[in-house]
């Protein structure tokens, strides 16, 4: 029982942090980051409109009255409005599997007690979280028009998110924006990652390197 508990929490390690590091991308904070940083093509638009235009589209793929906004706003047109409202059910679906997820995870966690098997539980869930990050970040250097379109193919009607230059969604959001906005957040998920993974080593390790430790101040006495 208590192998399954472990294997468990290191299956659902991976998903529960790349959720985690999704929905704090989809925050005003990282958005306004991601404008710094971004390499918006030449608009008749002000840098601050345009700012505020991407929040809108933030706060109507999070929230219903945010929404409702968006749709009032009069800056999209109707197919625009229905990529919106996919991308808000797919994102609800997610977050809700992370709000569930979470606590289930930190609760099985926890019963394990033990931390031989905390740690391991954290080392190897962090492993295969390391790996997917990885390869997210080398498919985008390689080719990340590729990781864009495959992603909306599996997660939305093909031909329901192409848009046309002139539409506010891509002049608002133009692809250097996603782009950065998937490599900042694996590299902010990596990051974290590691520090966990440091952890979950020393707490599966820890008496082992005690005990090394006194084996050397016992050799070095002698």
């Amino acid at each position: 029982m208590t192998l399954w508990r472990v294997l468990f929490c290191a299956l659902l390690y991976p998903l529960v942090f790349t959720l985690l590091a999704v929905r704090l991308a989809f925050t005003e904070p990282f958005v306004e980051f991601l404008y710094r940083h971004v390499e918006l093509p030449p608009d008749p638009m002000p840098y601050e409109l345009r700012l505020e235009i991407a929040k809108l589209g933030l706060r109507s793929v999070l929230f219903d009255e945010g929404m409702r906004e968006f749709k009032s706003s009069g800056l999209f047109n109707p197919r625009e409005i229905k990529h919106m409202e996919d991308v808000k059910n797919l994102l609800s679906f997610f977050f809700t599997v992370l709000y569930i997820s979470l606590p289930l995870w930190l609760f099985t966690l926890l019963s394990l007690k033990s931390r031989k098997l905390i740690g391991k539980s954290l080392f190897f869930g962090s492993v295969m979280l390391e790996l997917f990050a990885l390869l997210v970040v080398v498919l985008s250097f390689v080719n990340y028009e590729w990781l864009f379109v495959s992603f909306h193919n599996l997660f939305f009607d093909p031909y329901s998110w192409r848009f046309f230059d002139q539409d506010m969604l891509l002049r608002v959001y133009p692809m250097d924006f996603w782009y950065k906005a998937t490599i900042y957040t694996a590299v902010g998920l990596l990051g974290f990652n590691l520090l966990l993974q440091a952890l979950g080593f020393y707490l599966w390790q820890a008496k082992s390197l005690f005990n090394k430790r006194q084996i050397n101040r016992n050799s070095v006495g002698s």
